[in-house]
């Protein structure tokens, strides 16, 4: 066999590649609150990040040492990230330098196998999505990885130069000094550290166990492996107290799973890491990986070096499956097991054809790299959106007339980063909250005030019986709600310039229930896109009703499609009807919030009232609804940053003279659940977001076109449905079409295309 050529010529263009992945876009994601903690604690003292970190669940390692990187590098969300981006380069140097031991000795002809294995498994680790995604994150975790491969590699070492060592009793050597250090570092750094201590520990008993099969001395090995475990912990000793004390009344989080649902997590995040958008199917790429760890654990299962590799995978998986750990807080652990994920994954094919092996296990690396990184580049929540939210406040807020609203306090220092000037109410202020006293609060707080913009973060924790949220849907009108990430935006709209107008004779709904009143924000029913219509409704009973009724409010363009809608129990589910008392008015509002993008024009304004088990609408005099007038929707008032815009599916690409930003598709009449299988003979509908170029080119079209194809149907419309024709648009405008198609059981993927450029959409749900 030829040796490989120029290995660290080899290396040096992986470790370029790695440093590309992880410092391309470093600051392109938001901060979250996590990261907004640690800017805020970087720019304190050092004694106060000590004293912050003893009430945390963190050491302040990783703190100390950020705060003397961010002298040089800064404290803005590149600077900070840098570190760990750094980390993550060298994490790929060290998975090379461990994977490097292991195999050598199988070497024919000057050839080193192991090499080859390193190459390998260092392309695999600079492509790994779980290990490029936290590379790009202000936190200690891609820190704790390096210091865990590293005492992997010092490990390895260790029981390398034992094994052929002619005198056990050499004293203490190099890779014994770098143990004692990482191992102090990685203490210094998380908490969850010793579980790596112990799976060395497990693989050193393992090399000890086969010194002594070999008929060797082997009593002093194992004393000076004890004398430095000793050590690390002597270096850890001054935080020591604070660390078992903090451990032991940290409120557990855990929850169990079942084994094939452990499993199913444990591959999804060592594969693609904790991204949202991935390939479909999942499954024939998360067995394929798999079936590479199995097939490489035999392969260099022979040797104690190999073992530990093993352990260092499994231990983590195992802690994480022992205390229920296999949720989104906590899957960021399996970062220290993915550099021995890496390993195993390249000795999957090293074996009778290594170098056809390592080039196969390369390309699948690669082509699942180009599947999954660039929406997380491109995705605007890869990360909770901060970012987003404030420029939205910004652009949409005034100081003297709205409000943001933390329901968390760790949510402080991340909007303290983005800050965009409005007043900041957090609520509720203690835990557990007073109910009496946050309602009160709040109440006196939105005095005169126009809107909330609400951010939900960690509710279950912060709010578990929502008083907060509760409050503000029997006060304000729920408007735009969009998830960010795992933050949740809503915009309220309080009733403080309602008009109420009675409605004589009250329209019946049921046998029963009447509408006594409906109210609006007045200014002529005119709404900017983008902006809240406020609806109010007033209910009143002549009965005791038994059944609990939902209330939809719609808004419709000439060609019944649903341009805006609302659907709650009435009081945002406060009141619900079973609890009503003949005779009393029930006070239900709703905000309609009108996405961005609804053309301008006059839209029809219903209400009616259904059984939410099945779907059917109580009659009234007309029908099943109540027609309530007229809305008229204007341009929007400012131009709008479009990631925060809710959409199921972000595109961002061009079809001839105009960009689809994205789009949603589901069945017809089920937005609330997009995923609902879709049956041969039913509609699907579509809302397509479009942006205009700015500026508009001189062959801006009249009417521009699309056409779209579902299996066997077609449809072709103009882009806004014919009402909005292109020639009113403005530059940069978005504007939003809304659409049906006939699913006729065949493909499922539908293909649009404007101007002869195609795009393929997602596959309606089966």
């Amino acid at each position: 066999m030829r040796r490989l050529a120029s290995p660290l010529f080899l290396l040096a263009f992986i470790l370029i590649v790695a440093a590309g992945l992880r410092f391309y876009r470093l600051d392109g994601s938001s901060l979250w609150s996590d990261e907004g903690n640690t800017w805020a604690l970087i720019g304190r003292d050092w004694a106060t990040i000590a004293r912050h970190a003893a009430a945390d669940i963190h050491p302040p390692g990783y703190y100390w040492l950020l705060k003397v990187w961010s002298l040089v590098a800064g404290s803005d969300a590149a600077g900070m990230r840098s570190l760990s981006a750094s980390a993550g380069v060298l994490l790929v140097a060290a998975t090379y330098g461990v994977a490097r031991r292991l195999l050598r000795s199988e070497g024919r002809g000057g050839e080193n196998p192991g090499t080859l294995l390193a190459l390998t498994a260092a392309w695999v680790a600079a492509l790994n999505p779980l290990q490029v995604y936290y590379s790009q994150e202000a936190r200690m975790y891609m820190l704790l990885a390096l210091w865990g491969v590293g005492l992997l590699w010092a490990l390895v070492a260790w029981m390398q130069r034992e094994a052929q060592a002619a005198n056990l009793r050499r004293g203490v050597t190099a890779p014994v000094v770098w143990f004692v250090l990482l191992g102090a570092l990685g203490l210094w750094t998380h908490y969850s550290f010793p579980i790596l201590l112990a799976a060395a520990g497990l693989a050193y008993l393992w090399h000890w166990r086969g010194l002594l099969q070999a008929g060797r001395d082997a009593t002093y090995a194992l004393s000076r492996y004890v004398a430095a475990n000793a050590a690390v912990v002597a270096l850890f000793s001054p935080w020591l107290p604070t660390a078992v004390e903090r451990v032991l009344n940290w409120p557990k989080g855990g929850v169990g799973v079942g084994p094939s649902e452990g499993l199913r997590l444990t591959l999804q995040t060592l594969t693609a890491g904790p991204l949202r958008d991935l390939p479909a199917p999942l499954w024939p790429w998360l067995a394929g990986f798999a079936a590479l760890v199995l097939l490489g654990a035999l392969r260099v299962a022979r040797q104690p070096s190999g073992v530990a590799v093993m352990l260092w995978l499994a231990a983590p998986v195992a802690l994480m499956a022992a205390l229920g750990l296999f949720t989104d807080a906590f899957l960021k652990f399996l970062l220290v097991a993915s550099p021995a994920w890496a390993i195993l994954v390249a000795a999957g094919l090293l074996w009778r054809r290594p170098r056809a092996g390592a080039l196969m296990t390369a390309t699948a690396a690669a082509v699942w790299a180009v599947m999954v990184l660039p929406a997380y580049y491109a995705s605007p929540t890869a990360r909770d959106n901060y970012a987003g939210v404030a420029r939205y406040v910004a652009a949409a807020g005034d100081p003297d007339r709205d409000v943001v609203l933390l329901n968390a306090p760790g949510q402080r220092d991340v909007w303290g980063y983005y800050d965009p000037g409005l007043p900041l109410l957090t609520l509720p202020s203690s835990r557990p909250p007073d109910p009496e006293a946050t309602r009160a609060e709040l109440d006196a707080a939105l005095t005169d005030r126009r809107h909330v913009y609400a951010l939900f973060w960690a509710t279950d924790e912060a709010d578990p019986a929502r008083l907060v949220e509760s409050r503000l849907d029997q006060i304000a009108f729920r408007g735009l709600e969009s998830w960010q990430g795992n933050l949740r935006f809503v915009v309220y709209t309080l009733p403080n310039r309602l008009v109420c107008h009675d409605l004589a004779p009250a329209p019946r709904f049921g046998p029963s229930i009447r509408l006594v009143a409906h109210c609006d924000g007045g200014e002529a029913g005119r709404v900017p896109s983008g902006e809240v219509a406020l609806v109010g409704l007033r209910w009143q009973t002549a009965d005791v009703l038994q059944e609990r009724i939902k209330v939809t409010v719609q808004l419709l363009d000439a060609r019944n499609q649903v341009l805006a809608q609302h659907d709650a129990e009435p009081a945002g589910g406060s009141r619900p009807s079973d609890g009503w008392l003949p005779g009393e008015v029930i006070a239900d509002n709703h905000g309609l919030n009108l996405p961005s993008g609804v053309p301008p024009g006059d839209y029809r304004l219903i209400v009616a009232l259904y059984d939410p088990l099945t779907g059917v609408r109580l009659p009234t005099e007309t029908g099943d609804h109540l027609a309530l007038g007229t809305v008229t929707v204007t341009r929007p008032l400012r131009r709008l940053p479009v990631d925060v815009i809710p959409m199921q599916h972000r595109v961002q690409g061009e079809l001839g003279p105009v960009t689809l930003l994205g789009y949603d598709l589901h069945r017809k009449d089920h937005s609330h659940a997009p995923q609902t299988p879709v049956q041969a003979g039913e509609l699907v509908h579509f809302s397509l977001l479009w942006l205009a170029p700015d500026p508009l080119p001189a062959t801006w079209p009249a009417d521009a076109t699309f056409t779209l194809r579902l299996g066997g149907q077609e449809l072709r419309a103009p882009l806004a449905g014919g009402g909005y024709p292109t020639a009113q648009w403005q530059p940069g405008e978005v504007v939003r079409g809304e659409f049906d198609l006939l699913y006729d059981g065949g493909d499922r993927t539908p293909i649009l295309e404007v101007d002869g450029a195609q795009l393929r959409l997602a596959h309606v749900p089966r």
